[in-house]
């Protein structure tokens, strides 16, 4: 199957839609009969993203033999994992059983990825246990903190210990002390460094991290709120111009929750259409 390379007038409608310009998706249907498989997987995104669970999973259905026609897996797999919420969300799980032991039988017929065919066996573990993906084996849910914390200040010197040129104030070494006290310190240490840096770029996990822990010390309005960030930064658009909503967000299972609770989506929603002038448009 080969690779499916959009040109930059469909690529800029995509971004449209991403920034939530109103018209764009009539615009973007244009080119149905052209790139039927992009313009499905847009609106199966737009309709996640409006609790939609009905048309997202119609339309997930229909490109599922498709996916590879995307260079990175990255939206193959957010798209499955998503299809497996809906499908649970409307137990339909085996429907989705059914559609993904036939992908597996195409993959196997045409020599393809086995990555993708153990994929699909993982997820389809989920809908026979009517578990949602990776709720039971994901080190943040629920988060608990090590049995022995260390201070930030302990995790300062071991950090300067092993690197003797790092500088407190280098973003650089804040991003390394963020993630030992993630790793080795106590929830509130990392929330409280989190807050104190956020104008250095950071990783996706960077805020995945941050939302487990309030989560943990039951402050959810500041894990919505740093969701929201997340949803802004746009760290979740890397894969290619027809990711035009946070789908990454289906494969936690904090930010899931979210998604799951109409006002939390809204905001996540809103929170993602919002252009920070990061995302480089090409």
């Amino acid at each position: 199957m080969d690779v499916v390379k959009l040109p930059k007038k469909v690529r800029m409608v995509c971004y449209e839609i991403m920034d939530g310009r109103e018209g764009a998706l009539d615009t973007l249907e244009s080119f149905a009969d052209k790139y039927p498989h992009q313009v499905a997987a847009v609106k199966a995104e737009v309709a996640y993203f409006n609790l939609d669970y009905e048309k997202a999973l119609a339309l997930d259905l229909t490109i599922l033999p498709w996916l590879e026609e995307w260079y990175y897996s990255n939206v193959s797999d957010e798209h499955m994992i998503a299809m497996t919420v809906a499908a649970i969300q409307l137990h339909r799980e085996q429907e989705l059983i059914e559609a993904l032991t036939k992908e597996q039988a195409r993959i196997r017929a045409e020599n393809g990825l086995p990555q993708r065919v153990r994929f699909c066996d993982i997820l389809m573990d989920y809908l026979k246990r009517g578990v949602m993906p990776f709720a039971d084996n994901d080190k943040n849910y629920p988060y608990h903190e090590p049995e022995e914390p260390q201070t930030k200040e302990q995790l300062w010197a071991k950090l300067a210990e092993q690197h003797k040129k790092l500088s407190p104030d280098d973003p650089d070494a804040r991003r390394k002390l963020y993630n030992y006290c993630c790793m080795f310190g106590t929830a509130r240490d990392a929330v409280d460094f989190f807050e104190e840096i956020q104008g250095v770029p950071l990783a996706d996990s960077s805020y995945r991290d941050a939302i487990a822990r309030y989560l943990y010390l039951g402050e959810r309005e500041k894990a919505v709120q740093t969701a929201e960030r997340l949803a802004t930064s746009r760290l979740w658009a890397v894969a290619g111009p027809t990711q035009v909503r946070p789908m990454s967000f289906f494969e936690d299972p904090n930010l899931r929750e979210f998604l799951l609770e109409p006002e939390s989506l809204r905001r996540i929603r809103e929170a993602a259409i919002i252009d920070d002038g990061n995302l480089i448009r090409k």
